[in-house]
């Protein structure tokens, strides 16, 4: 009864902990397209098949595997006039290409900065980008997090230590959402942050701990 009304004397600080760490995963995202009047849908379908292959016969050329392909189905969606009225149709597949061998990344990044090779072949880019990725993701958060506990605990120790106390048994702790951005960015947001833009990845977080003061 005692200690369930005795008022404990504790200390809240906020630990931070941030690693740098390089993508293993590389999602190359390519969106091609066409343009048709309706009654020349059916060419601008075919056309697009074409242009499938002539990807393909790209990546091939730069000795990169098919098998990493992936072929999303094609869509349309019309276009109109100033009066309302459908001009024509613009026809996209999106082709994704993803490799998880770090010696390709600089091939791949060649291709997308120079979309020359790609134009060469009447490929009509509606959109190209590159999305880095980390596979061992889960396992460095869970290193992260501990590094940002340790943290937490030298804090307390510190406020302890200038008030002549001691820390006690950590009564709780609340892990922060992780900021995943590029190296030395400033960019937080309340809900994370999750950059894919940059092969090179700072991750961050944060945990509340609460210590009770003996």
């Amino acid at each position: 009864f005692y200690k369930a009304l005795h008022h404990k004397e504790t200390v809240r600080v906020v630990g931070y902990a941030s690693m740098e760490y390089p993508s293993d995963i590389l999602k190359w995202q390519v969106t091609i397209g066409s343009q048709a009047s309706g009654n020349q849908m059916k060419n601008a379908y075919v056309e697009l098949s074409q242009n499938v292959e002539s990807f393909k016969s790209l990546l091939k050329e730069n000795q990169l595997s098919e098998k990493n392909l992936s072929v999303n189905s094609p869509f349309s969606y019309p276009v109109y006039d100033q009066t309302g009225l459908i001009k024509s149709y613009n026809i996209e597949q999106t082709l994704v290409y993803t490799v998880k061998d770090t010696v390709l990344f600089s091939r791949i990044e060649s291709l997308n900065q120079n979309p020359q090779a790609l134009y060469a072949r009447n490929l009509l880019l509606r959109n190209s980008q590159l999305q880095y990725y980390i596979s061992q993701l889960p396992k460095l958060k869970h290193n992260i997090i501990a590094e940002a506990t340790k943290d937490a605990k030298q804090r307390a120790v510190e406020v302890a230590n200038s008030s002549k106390g001691k820390i006690g048994k950590l009564l709780n702790a609340k892990v922060g959402v992780f900021q995943i951005t590029e190296p030395y960015s400033t960019e937080v947001q309340a809900y994370g942050v999750y950059n894919v833009s940059t092969r090179q990845k700072q991750i961050s977080v944060t945990v509340t701990s609460e210590f009770e003061l003996k």
